[in-house]
């Protein structure tokens, strides 16, 4: 009797903590997922957010050499971008500002992106996404462009296949995104002329 009831304590204590290892396991799910699913939400707000195209120098001035002319050069720097695949795919487009005060010698049209061959205006794109306008100016005046640029968004390649396809449902259908346009301008100066001296009188 003694020994049945010894094995019946044991069998109590068994289930008991059989029945704990459960609750664990099951608050660590629940716990788990609670993790995922705001990571998730955090991912998915991120890709609702706006894109944004910056550009430090809205106004700046440009020195225009007969010798060894450099190009200018504006640069840009897209915020909103998630993944390193948007960086590289990241596709700007450059137009004369129907504002603008002066045409560039030279400008095409249509304006510039960034598979435009052109000696004189073109962009250079870096690896994160960022770029720079290049305009070698040869005629003084202001001048005024209109920048943006247009990027698929592309999900993080580090979640699994089942994580992809939440993420694509709580984005929405919508991967394709364009940033606002930004105007910035250029007042291209001629160097050299003949510069007045001072007059001085001594008595």
């Amino acid at each position: 009797m003694k020994k049945n009831m010894v094995y019946f304590v044991l069998y109590i204590v068994l289930i008991s903590e059989l029945l704990m290892v459960i609750v664990e396991r099951d608050d660590l799910l629940d716990q788990e997922e609670a993790i995922r699913d705001k990571m998730l939400v955090t991912i998915a707000e991120s890709y609702k957010n706006p894109v944004l195209l910056n550009v430090p120098e809205v106004k700046s001035d440009y020195s225009i050499k007969r010798k060894n002319p450099v190009p200018k050069k504006v640069f840009m720097t897209p915020i909103g971008l998630v993944s390193d695949k948007e960086k590289e795919n990241v596709q700007y487009t450059i137009i004369l500002d129907p504002k603008s005060k002066n045409v560039p010698p030279a400008w095409p049209k249509d304006g510039i992106d960034n598979k435009t061959k052109n000696d004189k205006y073109f962009i250079t794109k870096n690896k994160d996404g960022s770029a720079v306008f290049n305009a070698l100016i040869t005629r003084p005046g202001v001048y005024s462009w209109v920048a943006k640029f247009s990027v698929k968004r592309e999900l993080p390649s580090y979640l699994p296949d089942f994580l992809q396809e939440e993420l694509k449902k709580m984005i929405g259908d919508n991967l394709f995104a364009k940033s606002a346009p930004v105007t910035f301008t250029v007042n291209a100066k001629r160097l050299g002329g003949v510069k007045k001296k001072e007059v001085e009188f001594s008595f």
